[in-house]
């Protein structure tokens, strides 16, 4: 059965992927998350350089107008291992430390402060392109999400222009405002600077809330997988 012959059911939506996933997957992953680590000490002066940065202090002063959020608080630290950005690429030389990430009161702009490290790179010292790309998704989707129906959404198109070279090791700003609402359809542009300003990259994209539950869907595509997986045992066993 495809997600689009699904009828609406009603159950509440989730605000993120992450809660849609049924507990006993996440809770019978071996995690790391039971590991205590301390940071590093180059996590530690990454943390003491971000809140330094004029651009930081300036949001933090200005509360009116902007509101800081804890990055992933609904990943879950057994989750987190299986999170992208996250977990999969934090650690020194990496996303060494979370963003300073900070949401307009009125929901229509979102903007973030990052460290982006040398293990990200495709040219020698130069950042991936599509690190580049997930950061600015990943910006887009702040934005959007809170102004969609359900407040969950999927990315639906991303076209991102790439400016100019990423140097790695350094602080850059993502930076995202909403241009539309029409439906389940919510449209953003994105910028990705350095902190002196210089553009590195720019995108558009568009985020829709899906018709259903996103835990309808995510049930959906694990029964699916557990039926190929069956099927495919069967053909090994002929």
């Amino acid at each position: 059965m495809a997600i689009s012959s699904l009828t609406q059911e009603p159950v509440a939506y989730v605000r993120t992927l992450v809660e849609a996933i049924p507990r006993e997957e996440i809770t019978t992953t071996p995690s790391i998350s039971t590991v205590i680590t301390s940071p590093s000490a180059q996590e530690k002066d990454l943390q003491q350089q971000l809140e330094a940065l004029e651009i930081v202090q300036a949001h933090m002063a200005d509360p009116e107008h902007w509101k800081r959020h804890t990055v992933y608080s609904l990943v879950t630290d057994d989750y987190r291992i299986h999170h992208l950005t996250a977990g999969t690429l934090r650690g020194d030389d990496k996303l060494g430390i979370p963003p300073a990430l900070f949401q307009s009161i009125d929901e229509s702009q979102v903007l973030s402060v990052l460290h982006v490290g040398r293990s990200l790179c495709g040219h020698p010292n130069i950042v991936h392109g599509g690190l580049l790309a997930t950061l600015l998704d990943e910006i887009t989707a702040k934005t959007a999400i809170p102004n969609l129906p359900g407040k969950t959404g999927f990315t639906a198109n991303l076209n991102v222009n790439y400016r100019h070279p990423c140097i790695a090791d350094q602080f850059v700003v993502v930076h995202s405002e909403l241009t539309s609402v029409e439906g389940r359809k919510a449209f953003v542009k994105a910028t990705l600077k350095t902190i002196q300003g210089t553009l590195l990259a720019d995108a558009t994209a568009l985020f829709i809330a899906p018709k259903i539950p996103v835990a309808q869907i995510t049930e959906q595509l694990s029964q699916a997988k557990i039926v190929t997986k069956s099927a495919g045992h069967g053909q090994q066993q002929v």
